[in-house]
């Protein structure tokens, strides 16, 4: 048997799918995550915006610096900061600037492994960091907050259902016959709520997945921003009616990663494959209302790039549209371009921006409708 089947037997023999997912991702030995191979960049299973291109983050520094310069120096938080390209990214973007931007900046990393890389990887920087595991560990802090979350709710173990006979059946990973293998049984008590309360019927045969866990985790996120906070979440989702609708997704969205390869079977090489499925953003809609932050907005990588001032970056930098075409001017257009793809990362990623106290009008003002441009 293999180690998450011995696992799964040690356990009774059966276990719900978002079980099953939380092993393979996040056991403290053998889980994906857990590795101290990376999984993500060039040389990994998939890549991530902040690791697709430092320009990510140098348009996330300019929305900081616009924002500091209103409200003062921020505590930026980033949540499933990976091996830390996005601190990093930010931090050489604002150079000398960064004391006049950043109070102090919080890396949120579950790995250990990774968060080791990440200290090696900051150790010289003029601004103080600190590494914590989990959200639960971070405290509302006296500094306006900035929290920044990418590709955290869609790594999150999800529960997985199919539709019948008018209700759902709830998928289990069963290890009977000696491999981790797919069962039906009914609902637990908790997922039936989500898909009542969520008012989706799924069609006979739909399958479906869902982050039971994404209002209390947000919720635990925001309120760690006080009363003054911008929470910026880059991720694939849709609203639930998008996300439920059987004409885009009636086998549901969990899709597994190997060297870029996109996969379906989530039993194969458990531990070994990256697994993801998609969020609900009324999900986290809801949370924030619960908290009574208010919703900036919520746009394509591309259109957040844009609005948050790329056009400008690019003039400053003198890499316009009048900039000579030398290999650097290239490399660097063709690095924009992976970002803002539309049929791609530009697209597919999606980025909401909600806000709370002062931070409301300055996110409006730095986000601003007319692409970027401020007066």
């Amino acid at each position: 048997m293999t180690w998450i089947a011995d696992e799964i037997e040690a356990r009774g023999g059966a276990v719900p799918f978002d079980e099953f997912m939380e092993l393979a991702l996040y056991h403290p030995e053998h889980g994906y995550y857990s590795s101290a191979e990376l999984g993500y960049g060039r040389g990994g299973d998939y890549l991530t915006a902040p690791t697709a291109s430092e320009w990510y983050s140098r348009i996330f520094a300019r929305v900081l610096s616009f924002t500091a310069r209103v409200v003062g120096p921020l505590r930026l938080v980033d949540v499933a900061s990976g091996d830390g390209s996005f601190i990093a990214g930010v931090l050489e973007s604002l150079g000398a600037r960064a004391d006049e931007v950043l109070a102090d900046v919080v890396s949120v990393e579950r790995s250990g492994s990774i968060r080791s890389r990440q200290v090696e990887r900051l150790a010289q920087t003029s601004i103080r960091v600190g590494w914590i595991e989990r959200i639960s560990e971070l405290k509302p802090a006296g500094e306006s907050t900035v929290l920044h979350a990418s590709e955290l709710y869609d790594a999150q173990p999800v529960v997985r259902v199919v539709g019948r006979d008018g209700g759902v059946r709830e998928f289990w990973i069963d290890v009977g016959g000696g491999a981790p293998a797919w069962s039906e049984r009914p609902p637990r008590e908790e997922v039936a709520a989500y898909f009542e309360r969520q008012r989706v019927t799924l069609e006979e045969g739909q399958i479906a997945e869902a982050n039971l866990a994404a209002d209390g985790m947000h919720r635990l996120l925001l309120s760690a921003a006080g009363d003054c906070g911008l929470c910026l979440v880059l991720d694939y989702g849709y609203e639930a009616r998008r996300l439920y609708d059987p004409r885009g997704r009636g086998g549901g969205s969990l899709t597994t990663f190997h060297r870029h390869r996109l996969g379906r079977d989530p039993l194969e090489s458990p531990g070994k494959i990256d697994l993801t499925a998609h969020v609900n953003w009324d999900d986290l809609r809801f949370a924030a209302k619960v908290g009574e932050w208010t919703e900036v907005g919520l746009w394509p990588l591309a259109e957040f790039l844009v609005r948050a001032g790329l056009e400008d970056e690019l003039e400053e930098r003198g890499l316009g549209m009048d900039a000579d075409l030398d290999a650097a001017t290239i490399t660097t257009r063709q690095e924009i371009k992976r970002l803002l793809d539309p049929e791609g990362m530009g697209s597919d990623l999606k980025v909401l921006i909600q806000a709370k106290g002062d931070m409301i009008d300055v996110a409006r003002e730095a986000l601003s409708i007319e692409l970027g441009i401020r007066s």
